[in-house]
Protein backbone atom coordinates (compact mmCIF):
# COMPACT_ATOMS: atom_id res chain seq x y z
CA UNK A 1 0.00 0.00 0.00
CA UNK A 2 0.95 3.41 -0.79
CA UNK A 3 1.50 6.33 1.61
CA UNK A 4 -1.33 8.14 -0.44
CA UNK A 5 -4.20 5.39 -0.55
CA UNK A 6 -2.96 4.60 3.34
CA UNK A 7 -3.98 7.71 4.43
CA UNK A 8 -7.22 8.04 2.05
CA UNK A 9 -7.88 4.66 3.35
CA UNK A 10 -7.47 6.39 7.55
CA UNK A 11 -8.83 9.38 6.26
CA UNK A 12 -12.20 8.26 5.18
CA UNK A 13 -12.34 6.00 8.22
CA UNK A 14 -11.98 8.87 10.09
CA UNK A 15 -14.35 11.60 8.61
CA UNK A 16 -17.24 8.24 8.73
CA UNK A 17 -16.21 7.84 12.95
CA UNK A 18 -15.98 12.26 13.23
CA UNK A 19 -19.59 11.70 11.74
CA UNK A 20 -20.98 9.34 14.06
CA UNK A 21 -19.94 11.16 16.66
CA UNK A 22 -21.32 14.16 15.90
CA UNK A 23 -24.65 13.03 15.36
CA UNK A 24 -24.79 11.42 18.16
CA UNK A 25 -23.52 14.70 19.81
CA UNK A 26 -26.00 17.15 17.90
CA UNK A 27 -29.35 14.88 19.36
CA UNK A 28 -29.95 12.84 16.44
CA UNK A 29 -31.45 10.13 18.28
CA UNK A 30 -34.21 12.24 19.28
CA UNK A 31 -37.27 13.94 17.40
CA UNK A 32 -36.72 17.79 15.73
CA UNK A 33 -38.06 20.39 17.46
CA UNK A 34 -40.71 20.66 13.93
CA UNK A 35 -41.72 17.44 14.71
CA UNK A 36 -42.36 17.98 18.26
CA UNK A 37 -44.65 21.11 17.92
CA UNK A 38 -46.38 19.07 14.92
CA UNK A 39 -47.18 16.42 16.71
CA UNK A 40 -48.17 18.18 20.34
CA UNK A 41 -50.32 20.24 18.53
CA UNK A 42 -52.15 17.12 16.53
CA UNK A 43 -52.21 15.55 19.83
CA UNK A 44 -53.79 18.30 22.00
CA UNK A 45 -56.16 19.00 19.45
CA UNK A 46 -57.38 15.50 19.14
CA UNK A 47 -57.45 15.23 23.27
CA UNK A 48 -59.72 18.90 22.85
CA UNK A 49 -61.52 18.20 19.56
CA UNK A 50 -64.50 20.69 18.97
CA UNK A 51 -63.54 22.43 22.25
CA UNK A 52 -59.87 23.89 21.98
CA UNK A 53 -57.77 24.42 19.00
CA UNK A 54 -53.82 24.55 19.35
CA UNK A 55 -52.50 28.31 17.73
CA UNK A 56 -48.65 27.65 19.47
CA UNK A 57 -47.27 24.94 20.76
CA UNK A 58 -43.23 26.15 22.03
CA UNK A 59 -40.79 23.25 23.70
CA UNK A 60 -40.18 24.36 26.75
CA UNK A 61 -37.38 21.60 28.00
CA UNK A 62 -36.86 17.96 27.36
CA UNK A 63 -34.81 14.92 27.38
CA UNK A 64 -33.72 11.20 26.38
CA UNK A 65 -34.58 8.58 28.15
CA UNK A 66 -32.97 6.26 26.11
CA UNK A 67 -31.92 5.66 22.11
CA UNK A 68 -36.12 5.11 21.53
CA UNK A 69 -37.83 7.60 24.66
CA UNK A 70 -37.82 11.17 24.27
CA UNK A 71 -39.59 13.29 27.09
CA UNK A 72 -40.64 16.69 25.43
CA UNK A 73 -41.80 19.65 28.15
CA UNK A 74 -44.34 22.49 26.07
CA UNK A 75 -46.15 24.76 26.59
CA UNK A 76 -49.92 24.76 24.41
CA UNK A 77 -51.75 27.78 23.81
CA UNK A 78 -55.13 27.14 23.10
CA UNK A 79 -58.23 28.91 22.05
CA UNK A 80 -61.75 27.92 23.05
CA UNK A 81 -64.08 27.55 20.25
CA UNK A 82 -66.57 26.85 22.61
CA UNK A 83 -67.28 27.90 26.45
CA UNK A 84 -67.73 24.21 27.93
CA UNK A 85 -71.42 24.90 29.00
CA UNK A 86 -72.20 25.42 25.22
CA UNK A 87 -69.43 21.93 24.74
CA UNK A 88 -71.75 20.02 27.10
CA UNK A 89 -74.86 20.68 25.10
CA UNK A 90 -73.71 20.17 21.91
CA UNK A 91 -72.01 16.67 22.78
CA UNK A 92 -74.75 15.67 24.62
CA UNK A 93 -77.77 16.73 22.20
CA UNK A 94 -76.27 14.92 19.36
CA UNK A 95 -77.98 12.00 18.36
CA UNK A 96 -75.30 10.81 16.57
CA UNK A 97 -73.86 9.97 20.05
CA UNK A 98 -74.14 6.52 21.57
CA UNK A 99 -75.98 6.27 25.41
CA UNK A 100 -72.08 5.00 26.24
CA UNK A 101 -70.67 7.38 24.88
CA UNK A 102 -72.67 10.39 26.85
CA UNK A 103 -71.66 8.80 29.93
CA UNK A 104 -67.79 8.56 28.73
CA UNK A 105 -68.13 12.28 27.83
CA UNK A 106 -69.91 13.37 30.94
CA UNK A 107 -66.91 12.26 33.24
CA UNK A 108 -65.04 13.83 30.78
CA UNK A 109 -66.86 17.05 31.34
CA UNK A 110 -66.89 17.33 34.70
CA UNK A 111 -62.83 16.27 34.79
CA UNK A 112 -62.52 19.18 32.44
CA UNK A 113 -64.78 21.31 34.93
CA UNK A 114 -62.85 20.65 38.04
CA UNK A 115 -59.24 20.81 36.09
CA UNK A 116 -59.35 23.85 33.76
CA UNK A 117 -60.26 27.60 34.59
CA UNK A 118 -63.27 29.13 33.97
CA UNK A 119 -63.31 30.24 29.76
CA UNK A 120 -65.55 31.70 27.15
CA UNK A 121 -65.57 30.20 23.67
CA UNK A 122 -61.99 32.70 22.15
CA UNK A 123 -60.51 32.76 24.84
CA UNK A 124 -56.85 31.42 24.69
CA UNK A 125 -55.73 29.15 27.65
CA UNK A 126 -51.90 27.72 28.28
CA UNK A 127 -51.51 24.45 28.87
CA UNK A 128 -48.43 22.79 29.92
CA UNK A 129 -48.04 19.01 28.72
CA UNK A 130 -45.13 16.14 29.09
CA UNK A 131 -45.34 14.10 25.65
CA UNK A 132 -43.50 10.69 25.98
CA UNK A 133 -42.63 10.41 22.02
CA UNK A 134 -40.82 6.94 20.88
CA UNK A 135 -38.70 5.92 18.21
CA UNK A 136 -40.80 3.60 15.92
CA UNK A 137 -39.68 1.70 12.57
CA UNK A 138 -41.95 4.71 10.99
CA UNK A 139 -39.82 7.53 13.09
CA UNK A 140 -40.63 9.79 16.04
CA UNK A 141 -44.26 9.10 17.80
CA UNK A 142 -46.03 10.33 20.72
CA UNK A 143 -46.85 7.30 22.56
CA UNK A 144 -48.73 8.87 25.33
CA UNK A 145 -49.23 12.22 27.90
CA UNK A 146 -47.69 12.11 30.90
CA UNK A 147 -47.73 15.33 32.80
CA UNK A 148 -50.93 17.75 32.39
CA UNK A 149 -51.81 21.38 33.77
CA UNK A 150 -53.78 24.39 32.49
CA UNK A 151 -54.04 28.00 32.98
Amino acid sequence: MTKALLFKTWFGAFLVGLTLFMQGCLGVSQPTETQIQEMSQNFFNQEYQGLFLAENVVKKNGYKKNDTSYVAEVTVMGRAQLSLEDFAKSTMSDPEVSGMEKMANTLKIGMMTMTLPAFEAGDVLEFEREYLFIKTDNGWQIKEQLNASAH
